[in-house]
This record gives C-alpha cells, structure tokens and sequence, in this order.
C-alpha cells in the first residue's frame, strides 16, 4: 500500500470508530445519518523535484439528515468526529465548516473538517 493509501486506511479506521456515526466509502451509499465520509486526498510538494508529495489534506464530510435538530446536533458531531482524527499522531485537524453535502438529490446539512498530513 502507498504511503497516501495507508494514511487514509488510518483515517478511515479513526471514523469507523466514532459511536453514532455511520463511516461510508461511497458517498452515493449514504442512506441513514448522521454520516461521514473521507474524500480524496489534496497532494502538495514541499519545492520542485521532489520525488512525490511530502504533504497531503483530507477533507472529512459529517452529514445529518435534514430535520429541525441538524442545527442543535451537527457541532457536536463535528467536534465528536474531528476529536475521533485529531487523536491519530500523524493527523492534524485544521477546521471545520458548516455547509451542505448534497446525496441523492438530497441536501443534507453538513461539516467539511480539514485535515492536514505530513507524508
């Protein structure tokens, strides 16, 4: 497994394990949250010949259903789930912004949380 690869198996492992929030692969297979996904990684090289990244950002989606309690419970998820990463030694989490993660057709309210990674 590549180094980027098996940073996001340690990522992926860290969300599965968050009680109460489903961790989905596929985006398209969200069918009951509260969710969340881990999105491709954005690659970055420290200077130019470098022989591959040396940095990478991870984008955490945490996705509620669209009810009158999204706006109450979606912060807590987000810190519950930003906590779940920030705890792996090699991951940083950066922030977390409201906004919508659209599946299905369906708007749902959402937190994007920013990870960073040294590679």
């Amino acid at each position: 497994m590549s180094v980027i690869g098996d940073v996001r198996e340690q990522l992926a492992n860290a969300l599965r394990g968050v009680e109460g929030v489903r961790y989905y692969t596929d985006p398209a297979g969200i069918a009951d949250p509260p969710a969340s996904v881990l999105g491709p990684a954005e690659l970055s090289w420290d200077a130019a010949g470098c022989s591959g990244p040396t940095a990478a950002t991870f984008r955490v989606y945490v996705l509620h259903a669209r009810d009158d309690r999204a706006a109450e419970r979606l912060p807590d998820l987000a810190v519950l789930v930003a906590a779940a990463v920030d705890e792996l030694p090699i991951a940083a989490v950066q922030r977390a912004d409201p906004g919508v993660f659209t599946v299905g057709g369906q708007d749902l309210p959402s937190y994007e949380i920013t990870v960073e990674v040294d590679l």
